[in-house]
C-alpha cells in the first residue's frame, strides 16, 4: 500500500497537497517531487505575511507521523538615513542615501521623485531613467544600498522622494527647496510675538484679584444681611474685578494699567460702602 504525502496549513486546517494533488486555488502553492524519491517539497512562491504560520507534513500510516514547520516572513524594507524631512537651499545638492534590510542580494532599486502642483496635478517621475540632467545614482545592489545625488537643485526638484526596492517596503523623504527669503520668514512664524510675551499674566496679579474676591466671599458666607444699595456696591465690584481679569489674561499688563486705576477706585469706593 502507497503511503501518501499531505501538507496541511494549520491556521485553517487547509489541505494544500496530497501526492501530487492540489487541493487549492492559490497558484502560489506547487508540490515538488521526483517519482522514486523519498522528499516531498511544498513551495510558495512570491511569500506574504498571510502566508506565515504553521505546515504540517503528514505521512498516511497508522498510526499517522507527521512533522510541523514554522514559515516565518521577512519583509525587506528599505530606510532612509537622516530625517524624514530635508531643507535645501537653491543651487544646492540633494544627497539621499537608501539603505534595505532583509532583502536578497542583486534586489532591483528604483527611485521616484514625486512632485504636487496645484496646476498640473501630481506627476510621478521614475530617476532610473529619468532624462533630468545632474541626477547621479549609484547602487551596491550586494550590499542592499543606493546613494541619490541632486545638482544644482531649484524648486522644481522639490517634493517626495521614494527609494522602492523590488517585492520590499519603500522609503519615503521630502524635500523643500528654499529661496535667501524663506527662512527669515519661517524664523519670524516660529518666534512669539512681543505683544504674546506680554500678555503672560504674573502669578502675584492673579493671587491679588482672587483675594479681593475671596473677601467678598466671605462676608457672602457670614449670611450678612444686604440692603438694596449694598448689594448694588457688591455686584458693582465684582463685575469689576471681572473685567480687570479679563483685561490681564487677553491683554498685556501695560494695556490694562489705565482700566486698573479705574478699577481700584470703583472696588476702593464699593468695599467702603459695604464695609461701613
Amino acid at each position: 500500500m502507497d503511503r501518501k504525502v499531505s501538507w496541511i496549513r494549520r491556521k485553517d486546517l487547509h489541505v494544500l497537497t496530497t501526492g501530487n494533488l492540489l487541493y487549492t486555488t492559490d497558484v502560489r502553492f506547487r508540490m515538488l517531487h521526483l517519482a522514486g524519491s523519498p522528499y516531498w517539497t511544498l513551495e510558495v512562491a512570491s511569500p506574504t505575511l498571510d502566508d506565515a504560520g504553521v505546515y504540517e507534513c503528514q505521512v498516511s500510516t497508522q498510526p499517522k507521523i507527521y512533522q510541523r514547520f514554522y514559515l516565518n516572513i521577512i519583509v525587506p524594507k528599505a530606510e532612509i538615513t537622516g530625517t524624514q524631512q530635508l531643507f535645501m537651499k537653491a543651487g544646492s545638492n540633494i544627497n539621499i542615501t537608501c539603505l534595505v534590510t532583509g532583502a536578497v542580494r542583486g534586489t532591483l532599486i528604483k527611485w521616484y521623485h514625486i512632485l504636487s502642483r496645484p496646476r498640473n496635478g501630481v506627476s510621478v517621475i521614475e530617476l532610473n531613467i529619468g532624462d533630468r540632467g545632474g541626477v547621479q545614482l549609484v547602487t551596491d545592489k550586494n550590499r542592499g544600498s543606493s546613494w541619490l545625488l541632486v545638482s544644482n537643485a531649484s524648486w522644481k526638484d522639490a517634493g517626495n522622494y521614494t527609494c522602492a526596492p523590488e517585492y520590499s517596503q519603500p522609503a519615503s523623504i521630502t524635500v523643500h527647496i528654499l529661496n535667501e527669503e524663506t527662512p527669515a520668514a519661517m524664523q519670524h512664524d516660529l518666534q512669539p510675538s512681543s505683544e504674546g510675551r506680554k500678555s503672560i499674566l504674573p502669578l502675584y496679579h492673579l493671587t491679588a484679584i482672587f483675594s479681593m474676591l475671596n473677601i467678598i466671599s466671605i462676608f457672602l458666607l457670614e449670611g450678612r444681611t444686604w440692603t438694596l444699595i449694598s448689594q448694588s456696591e457688591l455686584m458693582r465690584t465684582l463685575v469689576c474685578l471681572t473685567c480687570l481679569l479679563s483685561c490681564l489674561i487677553w491683554n498685556s499688563w501695560s494695556t490694562c494699567i489705565p482700566r486698573l486705576w479705574n478699577s481700584v477706585e470703583e472696588i476702593s469706593i464699593s468695599l467702603i460702602d459695604l464695609l461701613c
